[in-house]
């Protein structure tokens, strides 16, 4: 059987030419592409440092080499669409591989799996006289600027001296009131001082019952929980740990979902759990390590992850919490996904459908040291499930008083 015709690219007679702006951490990206005729003309600009240039040339037909995906695109809009889904939704990645080289990465998913389409770009030959003429004209700009600051700091100094001198008669009459404070709060010192003792008294009463009060109310959650998963005892690290970050009190927990009771699948979580904030999910695996985490955004069956400021990660058999420090755990949201974490772009707990009867669990907490903090087994075995099998997992909705 013959294999079907590629598509046919509409490509413009005319120049097109389409810009991205890219923030990737401290550095600022200009982001072009040109197209003339059958060339596409791949142009990154460092905007920090205007010497750096970077370019690559490469026709459709060299496009649809790259990769399989490529294949697909019927016109140059589809490219530009293309790009401007990878950075609306922060799947791209620049990175500077040599002295004169840089590296556009981008994150598909393609039949089912991750795929990094990967395009190289070299530095560009500058043109230094216009770059010096460029750093002439900037410098005479500054001149300029730093005259008028000059002139500024003088009105500034002079009254400056004025308030100076303003102050100096405040500061006596400040002196003044503060002497006269003091006399009359040693008289009441003296009149309220049994008054104060009662008043401390009470409020080391009303503060003792307030911590049995909290402490009663933690124990009859942890004894509500109904879970395969979690001991009673083992939820106080929990319950101090959502309290820190949501600032509320816990009146419930309510169980919404248990993969061995109402199916493992991806569409009965979904179902159950979907549009739902304030989830805690304990998973337990083949190796009987128990671990979960924290989302106080909703999941949802689309195919965007969320950020959330209020994520963390734990593990019940090592007894901590693991929360990032630099940028927010994201909650992964996906029909074909259980509930699964991620940092930036990178998985750190992934569920896929039917976890319980395939290989469909895979831990990467190595990859995320600014969680982990150098807790090489945080959840797994050895580092990594690969992928494996789940021996449960459950889902439980937090309602605040």
């Amino acid at each position: 059987m013959e294999d079907a015709p590629l598509p046919i690219i509409d490509i413009p007679k005319e120049v097109i030419k389409e810009s991205f702006e890219i923030k990737q951490k401290e550095k600022n990206y200009k982001f072009n592409i040109n197209l003339i005729n059958n060339e596409i003309i791949l142009n990154i600009l460092d905007e920090n440092d205007s010497m750096k240039e970077y370019e690559n040339k490469l026709t459709f037909d060299e496009l649809k080499n790259i990769h399989k995906i490529f294949l697909t695109l019927s016109s140059y809009k589809d490219f530009i669409d293309f790009i401007n889904a990878m950075i609306e939704n922060k799947k791209i990645m620049i990175k500077e591989n040599k002295e004169n080289q840089i590296t556009i990465e981008f994150i598909v998913e393609y039949l089912f799996k991750q795929n990094i389409i990967k395009f190289e770009l070299n530095q560009k030959k500058m043109n230094y006289e216009l770059s010096i003429q460029d750093l002439y004209q900037k410098f005479s700009n500054l001149e300029i600027s730093y005259k008028k600051v000059i002139e500024e700091n003088k009105n500034i100094r002079e009254e400056c001296n004025k308030i100076k001198e303003e102050n100096k008669l405040l500061k006596q009459e400040y002196q003044n009131f503060k002497n006269e404070m003091e006399k009359r709060f040693k008289i009441m010192e003296n009149e309220n001082k049994n008054s104060i003792n009662r008043t401390n008294n009470l409020e080391l009463k009303i503060n003792s019952s307030n911590k049995n009060l909290n402490s009663i109310k933690k124990n009859n959650i942890s004894l509500s929980i109904d879970s395969t998963i979690i001991e009673k005892n083992e939820f106080d690290m929990i319950y101090s740990a959502i309290k820190e970050r949501m600032n509320k009190e816990i009146k419930e927990i309510k169980k919404l979902y248990q993969a061995s009771k109402d199916g493992d699948d991806s569409e009965t979580f979904h179902k159950l759990c979907d549009n739902i904030p304030n989830t805690l999910v304990l998973y337990k695996s083949e190796g009987n390590r128990r671990f979960g985490g924290f989302a106080s955004q909703c999941w949802k069956s689309n195919s965007y992850s969320i950020e959330d400021k209020n994520c963390f990660l734990f593990s019940l058999d090592k007894k901590k919490i693991y929360c990032s420090k630099n940028n927010y755990i994201r909650i992964c949201n996906n029909g074909y996904d259980g509930p699964s974490f991620a940092k930036d772009i990178f998985y750190i707990i992934n569920i896929k459908s039917n976890a319980l009867t395939e290989e469909t669990l895979r831990t990467t907490e190595l990859k995320h040291n600014d969680i982990f903090d150098g807790d090489e087994y945080a959840l797994s075995e050895c580092g990594s499930f690969g992928y494996a099998c789940l021996k449960e997992y459950e889902v439980f909705q937090i309602i605040f008083e």
